[in-house]
């Protein structure tokens, strides 16, 4: 058994993008190692921001052999009457150089037919490495890509060497105009030459001598542990999330991690000025004392260590020129009519084809109308629409235009501190957010509602355009705005049906009727699929647990969630088998059924008399809880009904020769498969066994 290493050295990835490539590299490989059908060992696959690695064990030098089977011609055909062979049969022998004695009789669909079977010998893997690896690379994809050299093959970012090495022997390859070889470099900073790779023992050692440290894990518990040791010799907090943990692991392949401190006078500016400076300008941590109020300290993490201070010296010098301008432009923003800006708007493109932000925000307030009716909130529509009027003007503000990453939050902060109503500084304020779906929970009912109508009209005006999303693609963050209205909704507990609102999202840019269907469509199918992700990939909902509650053609999004959330607790409290048996069974009786109208006087058993009287009387109490969302409680009522209803079945012949009987008994199938249905579909649970999430 050999094994396989594999890395492709390139020029700095952004580190957003790294994990993703990585995860893609890895399934390409397994995909085209299954695809030669190549038995391996363990995978192992991780990334920095300048190589991708891939590590697989256990690789034979050569594929399984297999038996191959030759059809030849027909029996009927390859023997006479007399059971002798035809020429047709000789020549079969003759072609595939083998005896007669070696013909048997083959079985197939399409009658007997006469060949051979034999063993074919295996193929050889370094080949197939050889001639797969171009290919996958090939296969990966991205949101942009460059070219840089006479290959013209396009790439996220130039490649600088490729290693390929199986059973500790260097492979030829070439990729995008690279050829393969046994060279890797170190560090970018701290090893300016290559060095020799000739097994996977050479090429761990090699890296740690040219301070890199490969592993994710290694790295992120360096990381971890730098800071740690800075909050105890402070005597603070770091204010680190998962998000500027995971910039820190693949923007650095030795990390260290540093300190330093700013003038205490700034820390009189809004905390949120300095944090978000501090995080998005500059890819700092805020540092706080053990209370929670912010300190003038701040950490970071480098690619080099910092003995001599210069890294920090660096950075305490860039924060105290940005703060010393924050400082003025926030004086100077102050005296400024805020509401006045909302004018020049007319001057500021939103998008090309899509026009200005004053077009824009006039779409917003509409929108804002339509979300407080639909949430039942009117008694906010005045203030939210004033927020949605003027939630875009501090684009036009010193503060904004010098740190764009405090748009929205600026304007917020001076109404705020021009008094302004708290409903209409809070919309603002937190209108951007949330930024993604493990963002915490936004608390504010006005900065939702303000999000979604915003989020919406981002969508809406993008799919107008014909911008399309991929799994690798996503210019315009089309996606993280659908996330972004899913979460809100069901964190805020919005009991709203997003079909309107996508409607006159949607009218807002159509030419015409084609236009808006196509592109409502296109909406609804959108937001259907970030939920069904929302439910598997982060709750962590079991597949049919999803597909139970996605059937349904609603946009009443905290609907499936909470069903889904039901079906959990029914599966956890073993309760579901029961629903899940009786759901299938309605469903082999009703789904090929047409429609058929119910009437007690055709009611002639016992049992079925017995089962109306039930379900009449505990329908209403079900519809009720149905209403209330309360789908736990009425699964369960439905499933008391279970007895009554297997006793219907042992005695009533439901397909009765009479066909006014058997409609009417279908019917009152029909409306107890219709309570069910409006919980969900459990006919397509597959899992009975507790484990509602994977």
């Amino acid at each position: 058994m050999a094994d396989l290493l594999f890395e492709l050295g390139v020029e700095e990835i952004p580190a957003l993008a790294v994990s993703g490539i990585r995860d893609q590299l890895r399934d390409l490989f397994l995909s085209r190692l299954d695809q030669d059908q190549i038995a391996h060992g363990d995978i192992e696959c991780v990334a920095s921001n300048r190589r991708l690695m891939v590590h697989i064990a256990k690789i034979p030098e050569k594929t399984a052999s297999k038996e191959e089977t030759v059809l030849g011609p027909a029996k009927r055909i390859a023997l006479d009457d007399r059971g002798l062979p035809t020429v047709a049969l000789k020549k079969f022998c003759e072609f595939q150089k083998v005896k007669l004695t070696d013909v048997v009789e083959i079985e197939t669909p399409k009658g007997k037919y006469l060949g051979i079977t034999r063993a074919g010998g295996g193929s050889d893997v370094a080949a197939l490495l050889t001639a797969g690896i171009p290919v996958i690379l090939a296969g990966l994809t991205f949101a942009k890509t460059m070219v840089w050299n006479e290959s013209r093959l396009p790439f996220i970012r130039p490649i600088k060497n490729i290693l390929l090495l199986f059973n500790n022997k260097p492979l030829d390859c070439e990729f995008a105009g690279v050829k393969s070889s046994n060279k890797v470099f170190g560090h970018l900073l701290l090893s300016d030459s290559y060095f020799e790779v000739n097994s996977f023992k050479d090429y761990i050692q090699g890296l740690s001598k040219n301070f890199i440290i490969l592993k994710e894990e290694e790295r992120r518990s360096k990381i971890l542990a730098e800071i740690l040791d800075i909050e105890e010799e402070l005597e603070c907090k770091v204010k680190l999330d998962d998000e500027m943990l995971n910039y820190y692991l693949y923007s650095n392949e030795y990390p260290v991690v540093f300190s330093g401190s700013f003038n205490a006078k700034y820390l009189s500016l809004p905390a949120e000025i300095i944090t978000t400076f501090m995080t998005h300008e500059k890819k700092l941590l805020p540092v706080t004392d053990q209370s929670g109020k912010l300190t003038n300290h701040f950490v970071g993490v480098a690619n080099i260590p910092d003995e001599n201070k210069k890294v920090s010296r660096g950075n305490e010098k860039v924060i105290q020129a940005a703060f010393e301008d924050a400082q003025f432009f926030w004086d100077i923003d102050r005296k400024e009519d805020y509401f006045a800006l909302k004018q020049l708007l007319k001057n500021v493109t939103f998008q090309k084809e899509l026009g200005t932000y004053f077009e824009k925000v006039e779409r917003l307030a509409a929108l804002v109308d339509l979300l407080v009716n639909e949430t039942q909130n009117g008694a906010l529509r005045a203030k939210l629409q004033k927020a949605a009027f003027n939630c875009k003007n501090d684009l036009l503000t010193k503060m904004v235009r010098e740190f764009p990453s405090l748009q929205g939050i600026m304007g917020g902060l001076y109404l705020q501190a021009a008094g302004e109503d708290k409903v209409v500084w809070k919309a603002i304020y937190g209108h951007y957010k949330p930024r993604g779906l493990t963002d915490e929970k936004l608390e504010d009912l006005g900065a939702g509602i303000l999000s979604i109508a915003d989020r919406m009209d981002n969508i809406a005006g993008f799919v107008s355009k014909g911008i399309k999303i991929s799994s690798s693609k996503d210019p315009y963050g089309i996606r993280r705005d659908a996330n972004a209205v899913i979460k809100i909704i069901i964190d805020l507990e919005l009991d709203l049906d997003l079909a309107p609102l996508i409607r006159l999202a949607v009218l807002n840019f159509a030419k015409n009727d084609a236009d808006l269907e196509r592109n409502f469509k296109t909406i609804r199918e959108l937001l259907a699929a970030r939920l069904e992700n929302y439910l598997k990939d982060y709750l962590k909902y079991r597949y049919d647990v999803v597909n139970a509650v996605m059937g349904q053609d609603t946009m009443v999004i905290r609907d499936k969630f909470l069903k889904a959330q039901a079906i959990v607790k029914l599966i956890d409290s073993g309760m579901i088998e029961p629903l899940t048996a009786l759901h299938r069974r309605l469903k082999n009786i009703c789904s090929d059924s047409e429609r058929c109208k119910f009437s007690e006087g055709l009611l002639k058993e016992k049992e079925e008399k017995i089962l109306s009287d039930v379900f009449k009387e505990s329908k209403s109490r079900i519809d009720d809880l149905i209403m209330n969302k309360h789908y736990l409680q009425a699964s369960s009522e439905i499933l008391e009904m279970k007895p009554i209803i297997d006793r219907f079945f042992e005695k009533i012949l439901v397909m009765d020769k009479n066909m006014p009987l058997r409609k009417n008994r279908i019917a009152l199938l029909q409306h107890i498969d219709g309570l069910l249905t409006a919980v969900a579909d459990f006919s397509l649970l597959v899992e009975i066994k507790p484990g509602g999430k994977t």
